[in-house]
């Protein structure tokens, strides 16, 4: 989990400065999870280290923003989301075709992953949702497309 949260802080201060405090409220509005105070600042600290983020104390508390470096690892790993993107389709097709998966096979061979990539994302988190949880979001899903 530590890996992920550092990705989605440098997201978030690609877009804006922001406390730990202001991240920590941030993680828990768009994913779900309240990192602790314990597990947030020493991350932030070595980022700084790291020269991917700057604090700035503004007040009684310290504002970080990204830098330069910070912004290259993003780049750097949208390149890498691509090629897993493309190996996944990749794996997805072989295996439809080892096991003569028709369902399997209908969704690769349809234009609807290379078209919608998101939809593989929804696919894979729905696989690790617990049932009644899967149950909302597709109905939210098939509510909004309706």
């Amino acid at each position: 989990m530590k890996a992920m949260l550092k990705l989605f802080i440098l997201k978030q201060l690609a877009k804006r400065g922001m406390s730990g405090y202001d991240l920590m409220k941030e993680c828990e509005e768009m994913l779900g999870y309240k990192p602790s105070a314990g597990s947030i600042y020493p991350l932030l600290r070595k980022m700084e280290e790291k020269g991917w983020i700057k604090g700035e104390r503004k007040g009684r508390k310290v504002v970080y923003s990204i830098l330069p470096k910070g912004k290259k690892f993003i780049e750097e790993l949208h390149t890498i989301k691509e090629e897993f993107y493309r190996r996944m389709y990749s794996h997805l097709a072989a295996t439809a075709e080892i096991f003569d998966d028709r369902e399997l096979r209908c969704l690769v061979n349809g234009e609807i992953f290379r078209k919608y990539p998101v939809l593989v994302k929804i696919i894979f988190r729905i696989g690790n949702m617990e049932e009644k949880e899967a149950r909302k979001v597709i109905e939210k899903i098939y509510r909004e497309i309706k």
